[in-house]
């Protein structure tokens, strides 16, 4: 009798992801029913401003409250206020408490401009970045946006996730040692994601694309 394969899609846990603004967790909430992620949980921190060592905290409390295998914060430099120095500093403290964190430097919008195209060097304004983006996909990436016009946006941009992982881990080799700190750790999210998550299954999308 042959071994039946182990069915690539199987969920492997569950995964809690805080985000630091409504956008990334309208952002990220659209990617979890896109690709059908039921063991997914994504949570807004509840309010904007917090410090990153606030958000890891919050981050911590929420942990306590649900039974996750993985849990992660998220948010751009600039919505924290914060740098490298004390990314690596917190980063230590979150690993204490078993939280990844999931960067983007300068600003959340830096993963969609790795969509669009690779970058060589480092990229350290934030609204040139917003700009550029905004022109590429028909507005400023917030709430109001994520849930109207741009209420398919992980879905229009599903097609250029593998080039925008792969953008992005060559912009971390290029930049790192002289920059001290990976541009985003968006690379190992994507990897715990497909480990914990299992494939995307796009089936029940296909229309979306034509």
């Amino acid at each position: 009798m042959t071994k039946r394969k182990k069915n690539t899609t199987e969920a492997k846990g569950t995964i809690l992801l805080v985000t630091a603004t409504k956008a990334e967790s309208a952002y990220f909430s659209q990617m979890r029913k896109d690709c059908r992620y039921m063991n997914l949980t994504v949570e807004y921190a509840g309010r904007d401003g917090l410090s990153l060592k606030e958000l890891i905290d919050i981050t911590a409390k929420r942990k306590n409250l649900g039974k996750y295998e993985k849990v992660w914060a998220l948010f751009g430099f600039d919505e924290v206020g914060t740098d490298v120095e004390e990314v690596k500093v917190l980063r230590e403290y979150a690993e204490k408490k078993r939280i990844g964190l999931c960067w983007f430097d300068p600003c959340f919008e830096l993963w969609f401009l790795l969509h669009l195209g690779a970058l060589n060097t480092y990229v350290g304004d934030a609204e040139g970045i917003r700009a550029k983006v905004k022109g590429a996909v028909g507005g400023d990436i917030t709430p109001e946006f994520l849930l109207t016009k741009g209420i398919n946006l992980h879905l229009q941009l599903f097609g250029r996730h593998a080039t925008a992982d792969i953008n992005a881990r060559n912009y971390n080799n290029a930049i790192s040692y002289s920059h001290g700190l990976e541009a985003t750790t968006m690379p190992e999210f994507d990897e715990m994601i497909q480990e914990v998550c299992g494939k995307a299954d796009m089936s029940h999308n296909q229309k979306a694309f034509k």
